[in-house]
Order: C-alpha cells, then structure tokens, then sequence
C-alpha cells in the first residue's frame, strides 16, 4: 500500500546531496540548480514549494542570516544526510564564513557549465575525504592546503579552486603557496574581485609561479546581495 503524505522523490535525493555537499545555500540557488525552466525563468514557485516539503520532513533546516536580500540559508539534517545518501556530516553555521560559501556554491556551477564534462569536489567532501585517508593512515596530518573546491576536467587534469573575496597580505600568499606546493594539482585557479588581480598578480611573478597559478577575476553574485 502506498503511504499517504509527501512522497521522497529521485530529484529530492539529489538536492538533499547536493546541499549536504556545499553545506550552506539559499533557496534560490537550489532553483537555479534544479528548477531551471526552458525558457531560462527560474522554476522559483516550484522549488521553494518543495524546499517547504522537504523542511516539514524534517530533511533540510532554514536558518535566518543578518543579510536582508537573502534573510534564509538553507542546510541539511542528519536525517536529510542520511536520504541523501552522503558520507557528509551537517554543516555548522558561521556567520562570518557565510558569504564566501555562498559564493563558493554559484563558482561551482560556473565552473561546471564552462567546462563540459568536468567534475567539481567541494571543499566539504575534500575534508571529509582527507578525514577518512588520516585515520586509514593514508595521509600525513596538516600536509598540503584544503582548496575551496576540486575541478577535474574532461582530460583528466585536477585544478585547485581558491576563492578569495578578502585580499590576502604578502606573507599570507606565501604560506598558502608553500602548502599547496605540498599537493599534486596540476594548476590552482585563484579567483578574486576584478580590482585586486594586479596585486596577486605581481605576488604570482615575484614567486614564479605563473606556470602553476591562474589568477582570474570575478565577482559573486552574493558579494553585492549580502551586503544589506
């Protein structure tokens, strides 16, 4: 017999996966990622319709931010980690850390949708990753940097993704540089706000590592949308 109630669907698997893999995101990011409609409109009524199912389940969480256009973030439960069917453990809030994990989510789906074919590991699943190679004594502990993300590309080659929405001092960028020269990425694709590619990009020559660093610029959509 089948139950009365909200029925789990495929599709709600694979949000609860995905949220659980960024840890933090909006509500309007998951629309983006699942609800897009052919006509390129945002299927917005219909996710937040079934982001409310999943909220009474008990499966997802929302949480109030101090940001006024983006007042909700929304993360999963143990019980939507277990639906998920992720090895990822629920995301903690920290306010200060918020928008450039928001940022991080919409950068992984540019990312995705450039370079076809490729895939991206979160900087959560990297952790995760990393915590069960420690403990299985198949990794050396504080050893290398954690990037913001993992891209593998169609040719098989791995890219670090670093984020970084607060310019770092010289020393910083130094140290950062020594521990990812400690990891086996083929290339880092260091992003930053279009005005501070100059200085990072004259840290990169006067370190000569422009063969291994890529500076880009961009700017998240979340940079101008949480500052109210």
């Amino acid at each position: 017999m089948r139950r009365s109630g909200p029925q789990i669907t495929g599709r709600d698997r694979e949000i609860l996966a995905w949220i659980g893999r960024h840890g933090v995101v909006t509500a309007d990011q998951v629309a983006r990622r699942f609800f897009g409609r052919d006509d390129g409109e945002l299927g917005k009524r219909a996710a937040y319709r079934r982001l409310t199912v999943l909220e009474g389940l008990g499966l997802i969480r929302r949480d109030r931010t101090p940001f006024w256009r983006a007042p909700y973030v929304l993360r999963i439960t143990k019980a939507g980690a277990e639906v998920g069917e992720i090895d990822i453990a629920p995301a903690r809030i920290v306010e200060a850390e918020m928008r450039h994990s928001l940022a991080l989510v919409d950068l992984a789906e540019q990312l995705l949708a450039d370079n076809p074919g490729a895939t991206v590991r979160t900087e959560r699943e990297i952790r995760t990753d990393r915590w069960h190679e420690r403990h299985a004594g198949t990794r050396q502990p504080a050893r290398g940097r954690t990037p913001d993300g993992e891209l593998t590309l169609q040719n098989g080659k791995v890219v670090a993704i670093e984020l970084d929405l607060t310019p770092k001092r010289s020393k910083d960028f130094e140290r950062i540089l020594r521990a990812y020269r400690q990891e086996r990425f083929d290339k880092v694709w260091w992003y930053v706000l279009p005005g501070v590619v100059p200085r990072v990009t004259k840290l990169v020559n006067e370190n000569r590592v422009e063969d291994f660093i890529d500076v880009r610029p961009w700017t998240p959509i979340y940079v101008s949308a949480l500052t109210g």
